[in-house]
């Protein structure tokens, strides 16, 4: 009787090593199976991404934020009265906000970076020359008296986004007057919640009232303009070869050199005031110019991190490659490969992401991705041929893997085209597949 149950054990034991149902149905669940650190790891990236964004964050505050510069913007204090019931009035004070009629400025801008940690945060320096000139104020048009009008207090102000980035003393050249030295704070924190200001001399006679202004600034990642002239003409020059122009208007010209003496990008913008939604002139705080900002961020040409997240997105299609390899060796040149040695090929496929993930923070995505697949090869070939038994199919695995990661690769550089590229490896993934097999007589298997 236990000859008889031992000879059942032996031949379901048999069945299990040799069936090709349970065989698939062992590397499908292996391979779901293997999502789960897959999982881990794009978390990983996410936390490493994070500390990036977070040594960033601290450099910026000591030398500059992304900054947005609104301004100029003249403002008028007014005497407002309110008729009580009891025939009293009350007076008020309040702001009547005016905007250039032309609004120039000519930068240029250098970039640098700044180490913290294994990070590197992008940082820029800029010189800016701001003019262009106002009109002169229409209060009739806002429905205000002449006899309420407070012309002797009259500002201007610039908003600033980050007001340690500014290097240099700030001289308004306001009209026929002497220089005026700009102060901190504006003339309405609601509509210009940091910057600077300067009283400025208004008559009623004059008709028009240039300005100009020098400004250099210490930023990061960004510079924005908010288009505050009737007509606004921004022309920036910069150093950096990788910007990305976004905001609320693109512009009218630019050009962007990657190589050579004359690395870097220009581009000019052109906006009129139909062009945006806020008016020349109004009273109080009921539009906010920094909303229609616009201007170009500088951005890092080749991201680790999100190419790390795109590769760890490829890796069932890796895992699946490999597992289908390892499955016509043990089917077609009849090899038995038991189903913890696939996992433990799996695993080091795994391994082969944190390897990128490390290694791309020190010396690049590129040499990352071809030292963790040299290593990668090398181990799973190694471990291979003790399985194989035979240095054929092992350069044969060595030489498909490779096929594999160079194809990854090349789907990963082409960004507009990766899911084209994708499709087409996969579709003649299968068809070689499909012609491999297509003489197999899988019920005598």
């Amino acid at each position: 009787m236990e000859t008889q149950e031992s000879s059942y054990g032996q031949k379901f034991g048999n069945w299990l090593r040799r069936s090709l149902a349970v065989k698939l149905l062992a590397i499908g669940f292996l391979t779901l199976l293997l999502m789960l650190p897959n999982g881990l790891i794009l978390n990983l990236i996410s936390e490493r991404q994070s500390r990036m964004s977070e040594a960033s964050a601290e450099v910026s505050a000591s030398w500059g934020p992304a900054q947005t510069l609104t301004g100029p913007i003249l403002s008028i204090p007014y005497t407002e009265w309110t008729d009580l019931e009891d025939g009293k009035r009350i007076a008020s004070k309040r702001l009547a906000h005016f905007l250039p009629e032309t609004f120039e400025v000519d930068g240029k801008q250098r970039h640098q970076t700044r180490k913290r940690g294994i990070f590197e945060v992008i940082l820029y320096e800029t010189d800016l020359q701001l003019k262009g000139a106002f009109a002169a104020p229409d209060f009739q048009a806002l429905h205000i008296l002449p006899e309420n009008i407070l012309w002797e207090e009259a500002v201007v102000s610039l908003g600033i986004t980050g007001m340690n980035g500014i290097r240099k003393e700030l001289l308004l050249d306001w009209g026929q007057a002497p220089p005026l030295r700009m102060e901190p704070g504006t003339a309405a924190p609601g509509l210009l919640e940091s910057g600077v200001r300067s009283p400025v001399p208004v008559q009623k006679g004059e008709t028009e009232y240039p300005f100009s202004l020098g400004l250099s600034l210490n930023g990061s990642s960004s510079l924005h303009f908010s288009p505050v002239g009737k007509t606004t003409n921004i022309r920036l020059a910069s150093d950096w070869p990788s910007p990305s122009f976004n905001g609320n208007f693109l512009p009218t010209n630019r050009n962007i050199s990657a190589t050579g003496a004359k690395k870097g990008f220009e581009a000019e913008w052109q906006v009129l005031d139909l062009n945006r939604n806020f008016p020349q002139q109004w009273v109080g705080e009921a539009y906010h110019p920094d909303q229609s900002a616009f201007g170009v961020q500088l951005i890092e040409p080749v991201d680790n991190y999100l190419k790390n997240t795109r590769s760890a997105k490829y890796a069932i299609l890796v895992i699946g490659l490999t597992f289908l390899i390892y499955f016509f060796f043990e089917t077609l040149k009849h090899v038995h490969i038991h189903p913890f040695q696939y996992f433990l090929v799996g695993l080091a496929i795994m391994v082969f992401y944190l390897l990128l993930l490390s290694l791309s923070e020190h010396i690049g995505y590129d040499l990352a991705y071809l030292s963790g697949a040299v290593a990668t090869i090398g181990l799973i070939a190694a471990y291979s041929a003790s399985i194989l038994r035979s240095p054929r199919m092992t350069a044969q695995l060595a030489l498909l893997l490779s096929a594999i990661y160079a194809f990854i690769y090349i789907v990963l550089q082409l960004e507009d085209f990766a899911l084209l590229a994708g499709s087409l490896g996969v579709f003649a993934a299968l068809a070689i597949v499909m012609w491999t097999s297509r003489k197999v007589d899988w019920y005598q298997l």
